[in-house]
Order: structure tokens, then sequence, then C-alpha cells
């Protein structure tokens, strides 16, 4: 009871969240709208120390509002160097491909940049950018993502290795 009381309580701030961060714009009409769910793992993993991190992000699309693309998935990887657990999310830029899990559909490149804020104890990570090729060229996107910040006494001992995020992506925006 207590456990479905807080996936409920999840579900209801990403939400939120979501519709903090969209802003229609008067050109164009949302092409796709769904949830996200990532998970980005660190290798080594990352500490108060300054080191080069490998990272590589796993990423579930679900409740699409288009019906030809109902869900996807899409990964990254990269390097950053001087990473800590205070540091490694920083503003930047990227690319992910978003496969749709209706093979019909071509997978979408996201060109984007990045900020990040942090927020009481969550990361909030914002890109924007626009798909460049595949499905849904050429129009704008926005990604959100909010997941808890690494843990401070695992940052000072054996470091945080995965960090999680709930959000959207819009298509269209």
């Amino acid at each position: 009871m207590v456990r479905s009381a807080r996936i409920a309580a999840v579900h209801l701030t990403v939400a939120a969240v979501m519709s903090l961060f969209i802003t229609p714009s008067a050109h164009a009409a949302v092409d796709q709208f769904c949830a996200l769910n990532e998970v980005v793992t660190y290798s080594p993993p990352l500490t108060d120390t300054p080191q080069t991190v490998t990272f590589s992000v796993s990423g579930q699309l679900f409740n699409y509002t288009s019906s030809s693309a109902p869900t996807g998935s899409y990964a990254e990887t990269g390097t950053a160097p001087n990473a800590t657990c205070t540091s490694v999310l920083s503003a930047g830029s990227g690319t992910r491909v978003f496969k749709w899990t209706n093979t019909a559909i071509a997978p979408s490149t996201f060109s984007y940049n990045r900020t990040t804020n942090r927020v009481g104890g969550d990361i909030q990570v914002v890109a924007v950018g626009s798909i460049s090729s595949g499905t849904f060229t050429p129009d704008p996107a926005k990604s959100v993502g909010v997941g808890a910040q690494p843990n401070p006494a695992a940052c000072s001992t054996t470091g945080v290795s995965q960090l999680t995020a709930a959000g959207s992506l819009t298509i269209g925006i």
C-alpha cells in the first residue's frame, strides 16, 4: 500500500514537472509527446575527486500521443573530463537517436543543447534542439528530466555509478 502511494506520488510529480516545461509555439503543433525514464551509468563511479569518466545513457520512451510510434528507446555514450558528483551534470550539447518500436517508422535524431539546474534535492536537465534527421525532421524538440542528486556520502567514499531520471519528451514544440 505504501509502495503504491509512493509510485502514485512519483507519477504525479513527473506529470507536474512535465507540464511546467511545455511552452507551445504559435507556429508549430506538437507531433509527439511522451514520458521518459532514463538511467545514466558512470565508469569509474563519480566521486568528489575530479576524474575522466565515461557515461552511457539508456532511455525508455512511453505513453506517446502518436499511435504510429507509441513507444521507443534511445542510447547515448560519451566522456566527461574532470567529472565529480557536483560537476558532471553541466551545460553541453549532444545527440540522441530515438528508435521507435514500430520499425516502419524511421529513427529520429535529436541534436540538442543542454542546461542543468539543481533544485532542492533534485537535478533538472533540459535539452532543447531539433530533430535533424529521420521521422519528425525538422521539428523542434525538448526533453526534460528530473532525478535525485548523487548521494554525498557515496560521493566521498565508493562513488556513484548510476543516476536515474524521469520526465518528458516533446517533439514539435
